[in-house]
């Protein structure tokens, strides 16, 4: 028989290293990881039986065994699922499933243990965990359709070794040599209660198979915890469910039983996360629904079933409506699954907005690890917008440390207004001190302060909210100006006509336009976009398209009553050819630019002329 010596890569060594050695408080867990892949691979087999019934003979029997054996100091996970060959073994347990694992590693080694959340399964290293009580780990696996079997062994250190081993039944064992200070998971009361907290809801039975006994009693109730009526299922079992299917330790914050009835039945159990998974931003990240049909696993990560705004949502959905042996391609064409995803989209924004009703600093809580995908929602589904935008938390200039309801805002403002002002940028503190705010302020209006990549999109699918049109502080815009403010910046335009123009000629690389503004109050001058201006988020979607992106420049406006422009003016009648003149001329428009949140061109000259001015 040929035997493999093989080496663990890098980053699973280290991952493997922190996991023995960091994780001490978590023992527990590795059998209800075991369990749970034992629960996935059985999922497999009866999927691809579904259009290879040869996978599985008459004799088969679903079922997930564990054996403790006192005499070899060992106990065994096995189960009747899908199995793997060598080349599997040598991939799924040689290296770490998940391309998280170098976070994961960070995260281990910056928290204290006790502190960590549970993060071995959602990186994809559940089975590792099993080298936190065992020395030594084999795992003996046939994969169904085939013959040959093979033996995967490892100390947990820097190889392991995979041989070819025959007369192996279809499936997988997994056998723990057990360290000497964990010979308590040898004990049947421990098993039993470890099943029962953890992994109850498994649908195959869990069955303890002792050497030398004959019984083989079944220690989980195998009912899906989703059909059950509410009543009959504890908080406890709700929350050791989606520890479960999210692998992680932390409690929901909030979960959701529906059943929906009608032309289409359906039972669905929802769940919302606290934290937000490091892959949930990759693109080729999916939904975290699970699709189950007669109890069957149709599919793990059925998109189909809710928008991908909506995919942080964690949970299952069964229906006796769908075919058993639908493929996975005809999900998105099929009528129920239509069905089920518009009912169960409407019942997840409307238990949102329960949320943000009822609870608010949880709402908090979900928002602020969610809200962009929300965001996400607002310009991709047109049909769902308006209550997307009702689930907005937003900060405002009085506001700005405490997001607040958008939809609460809207409500308590006069009816006489009809605009919202917002900024957009990287940071909502400077956004608050702005120059944009001055006239706002002036007015005793609240700004909307955007400081996510995702709002500039978001808002100008938007364009209004609740009948009041969404203006942005930032753009030049004249439609909110009054009939006096509109005298006062023509006739000082007329006053400075030739300072305007000196300025718009030594600046025309830099600045489309040189004008007055009756929005600033105390700041000399301010940048502003073109009305035209789609924003940097647009503009780098665009140019990542491979689209042609005009550069637009910003328009300078200044503040016809500061002091430094009458002395601008004073330096133009007097001798516009002196170079005093042009460099405080480019030394306002950097100063707009810094105040804009932004970076002068020529740091080192900008400082040259500030130190001169000192």
């Amino acid at each position: 028989m040929s035997t493999r010596r093989l080496k663990f890569k890098a980053e699973t060594k280290r991952v493997l290293d922190l996991v023995i050695h960091s994780l001490y408080s978590h023992h527990d867990i590795f059998l209800r990881e075991l369990v749970s892949n034992a629960s996935d691979a059985l999922d497999r087999l009866r999927f691809e039986a579904l259009t290879d019934e040869s996978l599985v003979d008459e004799d088969h029997e679903d079922r997930i065994e564990l054996i403790p054996d006192e005499e070899k100091k060992t106990l065994t996970v096995r189960d009747t699922g899908i199995g793997m060959d060598g080349d599997e073994m040598a991939r799924e347990l040689g290296t770490i499933a998940s391309s998280g694992s170098r976070s994961f590693a960070k995260l281990l080694e910056e928290n204290r243990p006790e502190e960590i959340p549970e993060l071995i399964g959602q990186f994809g290293v559940g089975f590792y965990s099993a080298f936190m009580v065992a020395d030594t780990v084999e795992v003996f696996s046939r994969r169904a359709g085939t013959d040959q079997g093979y033996r995967w062994r490892s100390q947990g250190e820097d190889t392991f070794t995979v041989k070819e081993v025959d007369d192996l039944p279809v499936g997988t064992s997994v056998v723990l040599h057990l360290k000497e200070d964990r010979e308590e998971y040898l004990d049947s009361y421990t098993l039993r209660s470890l099943v029962s907290r953890y992994s109850d809801y498994i649908t195959y039975p869990i069955v303890l198979a002792e050497p030398g006994s004959d019984e083989r009693p079944v220690l989980n109730s195998q009912r899906p915890i989703w059909t059950r009526p509410e009543e009959e299922v504890s908080e406890e079992e709700y929350n050791e469910f989606y520890k479960h299917l999210a692998h992680m330790t932390e409690e929901p914050l909030d979960r959701l039983t529906y059943h929906g009835e009608g032309v289409r039945e359906f039972h669905a159990l929802l769940f919302l996360p606290r934290s937000r998974q490091m892959q949930m931003m990759m693109p080729d990240y999916k939904s975290g629904v699970s699709l189950y049909v007669r109890k069957v696993m149709i599919k793990e990560e059925a998109e189909e079933l809710l928008p991908r705004y909506l995919r942080f949502v964690r949970g299952v959905v069964e229906s006796p409506d769908l075919p058993l042996n639908i493929s996975r391609e005809l999900l998105q064409s099929n009528a129920t699954v239509r069905v089920i995803r518009k009912a169960l989209t409407r019942k997840v924004l409307s238990w949102l907005g329960e949320l943000r009703d009822g609870r608010i600093d949880d709402y908090r809580i979900l928002f602020d690890q969610f809200g962009d995908l929300l965001k996400e929602g607002v310009y991709s589904d047109y049909d769902h917008q308006e209550e997307l935008a009702d689930l907005l938390l937003v900060h405002t200039s009085g506001s700005p440390d405490e997001a607040v309801p958008l939809k609460d805002l809207a409500e308590e403002m006069p009816d006489d207004i009809e605009t919202l002002y917002y900024v957009t940028g990287s940071d909502r503190r400077e956004l608050a001190a702005s120059p944009y705010l001055e006239k706002a302020k002036r007015e005793g209006r609240e700004v909307l302060l955007f400081d996510s990549p995702a709002d500039e999109i978001m808002l100008q699918s938007l364009g209004e909210y609740r009948d009041r049109k969404l203006v942005s502080l930032s753009k030049e815009s004249d439609e909110d100006l009054t009939e006096e403010e509109r005298e006062r910046k023509e006739t000082a335009e007329e006053a400075y006509a030739g300072l305007l123009e000196y300025m718009k000629d030594t600046l025309n690389e830099q600045v489309s336009d040189v004008r007055f503004s009756p929005r600033l109050q105390d700041s000399p001058c301010v940048l502003i976009a073109d009305r035209n201006d789609p924003g940097e988020a647009m503009r780098s979607i665009l140019k990542a398209m491979r689209q042609d992106v005009p550069d637009m420049k910003k328009i300078l406006e200044l503040n016809p009553n500061h002091d430094l422009i009458e002395k601008l003016d004073h330096l133009y009648e007097n001798d516009r050819s002196s170079p005093e003149l042009e460099g405080s001329v480019r030394m306002l428009y950097d100063l707009a630019v810094i105040m804009a949140g932004g970076r002068p061109d020529d740091p080192a000259t900008f400082g040259r002329r500030v130190a001169d001015l000192l």
